[in-house]
C-alpha cells in the first residue's frame, strides 16, 4: 500500500466521521489499489471546511510523497518541541501536576547563554521546548537527557534485573542512578547471570524493540569458551549454519566466525574459577579435555541460553560466554562494571533503526 492511498484512507475516515459522504470521488483501481484520477472532482467550498480543502489539495498532489526519506524531516522530528511540563516531567521523574505546578511558580529557568549567569525563568506550563533544553530548577541544573543507548560490561555473576526482591545477588539496579531509574532507563534483553559482555541500556521502547525483535535481523556476536577437545570447523560450521541445531525451544542458526584454542594456562584459570563458584565440582573438573577453545559466532535471536544450549548440542559444552557486540555497537576495551556513552556513529546506527537517519 502506497503511502498516498494510506494518505487517502484516513482521508476518507475523517470525512466520514464529518457525516460527510465521498461519493462524488472517482477512484479507478489500478493493479490492485486505488490510483487518483487526475481529474478528480475537487470538494467545494460549502461542502467541506476550508482545513479540509487546504488537507484535500496536499493530499492529491502530484508530487512524490518523500516523507520518510527527507533528512530535513529527520532533523525537524528529532528537534520536536514539546510543552514545558512534559518535558520537565520526562526529565525528572516529576508527575505532570508537579511539573505544572513547579512551572507555575516559576522554578524553572534557563540561562541566556552557556557562559553566562543569567535566567530566564520558562514563562509557564505549555510553552514549547525541546527535550534536550538546559533547564534549572531553583537554580540548580537539571540532569540532562540520558543518550538514546548506553554500553555497559556485565560482569559474570550479576542478575539482568533492575530489582531483585528475593535474592541478595549482584543485579543491574545497583549500577543505575536513581535519577535515571526514573527516566525508565531499561537493560535491552538480558544476559545470563552466568554470562558477560555488552549490555545495551536503553530509555526508548521503541528502540528497544527493533533491537531485540528477529525481524529487525540485529546481529549479537558471542564468543564462547568451550570443552570437548578440538573442534572439527567444517563439522561445526555446517551444523550451525546449514542444518541448524535443534534445542528444546526449536531450530537455531548462527554463523561461525572464528575458532580459536586457548593456552594450557588460560584454560585451568577458567576451570579454577568455575570451581570457585560452584559451577564444576572436582569430579566433572578432572574429565575436562584441555585446552580449551574460543568459539566465536554470530545470532539474531535471543532465546534463553540458545548460545549454550546449541553449543552443547554440538558436542562442544560451553566454559564461560561473553558478548561482544550488539548490531553496530562493540564492547571494545570497556572495563567490567563500567558504563560509557555511543560513539557518534553507534548512535547513527540506532537512530538509523527508528528511521531518525
Amino acid at each position: 500500500m502506497t503511502m498516498k492511498m494510506v494518505r487517502f484512507l484516513r482521508y476518507q475516515r475523517c470525512m466520514l466521521s464529518s457525516g460527510i459522504l465521498l461519493s462524488t470521488f472517482r477512484t479507478p483501481a489500478v493493479a490492485g489499489f486505488v490510483s487518483l484520477s487526475k481529474n478528480l472532482v475537487q470538494p467545494s467550498t460549502t461542502m467541506f471546511p476550508s482545513s479540509a480543502i487546504s488537507f484535500s489539495s496536499r493530499l492529491f498532489s502530484s508530487k512524490t510523497d518523500t516523507s520518510t526519506s527527507n533528512p530535513k524531516q529527520s532533523k525537524k522530528k528529532k528537534n520536536q518541541l514539546f510543552r514545558a511540563d512534559k518535558v520537565l516531567s520526562h526529565r525528572t521523574g516529576m508527575t505532570r501536576s508537579q511539573a505544572f505546578d513547579a512551572l507555575k511558580r516559576r522554578r524553572i529557568a534557563v540561562k541566556t547563554s552557556r557562559d553566562s549567569n543569567k535566567f530566564i525563568p520558562v514563562k509557564g506550563p505549555k510553552e514549547k521546548i525541546s527535550m534536550d533544553t538546559i533547564l534549572f530548577m531553583d537554580g540548580k541544573e537539571i540532569e540532562p537527557l540520558p543518550p538514546l543507548l548506553m554500553v555497559f560490561h556485565k560482569p559474570k555473576y550479576m542478575l539482568s534485573a533492575m530489582d531483585e526482591k528475593h535474592s541478595d545477588k549482584k543485579h543491574l539496579g545497583m549500577v543505575i542512578s536513581e535519577q535515571y531509574k526514573k527516566l525508565n532507563i531499561h537493560p535491552v534483553g538480558r544476559l545470563d547471570y552466568d554470562t558477560s559482555g555488552l549490555l545495551l541500556f536503553s530509555q526508548d521502547g521503541d528502540l528497544t524493540q527493533r533491537l531485540l525483535h528477529p525481524k529487525h535481523s540485529v546481529e549479537k556476536e558471542y564468543v564462547a569458551t568451550c570443552s570437548g577437545g578440538t573442534v572439527d570447523v567444517e563439522l561445526l560450521k555446517k551444523q550451525l549454519e546449514i542444518d541448524g541445531v535443534n534445542t528444546a525451544e526449536g531450530l537455531h542458526f548462527a554463523n561461525l566466525l572464528d575458532v580459536n584454542e586457548r593456552t594450557i594456562d588460560e584454560s585451568r584459570s577458567i576451570i579454577d574459577s568455575q570451581l570457585k563458584h560452584g559451577d564444576l565440582d572436582e569430579e566433572n573438573a578432572n574429565q575436562i579435555q584441555l585446552p580449551l577453545t574460543d568459539i566465536r559466532i554470530t545470532v539474531q535471536e535471543g532465546k534463553y541460553r540458545m548460545v549454550r544450549r546449541m553449543l552443547a548440542n554440538c558436542k562442544h559444552p560451553v566454559m564461560e560466554l561473553k558478548r561482544e557486540r550488539h548490531g553496530s555497537v562493540m564492547l571494545g576495551d570497556l572495563k567490567e562494571g563500567e558504563f560509557r556513552n555511543c560513539a557518534e556513529e553507534e548512535l547513527e546506527w540506532a537512530e538509523s533503526l527508528l528511521g531518525l537517519k
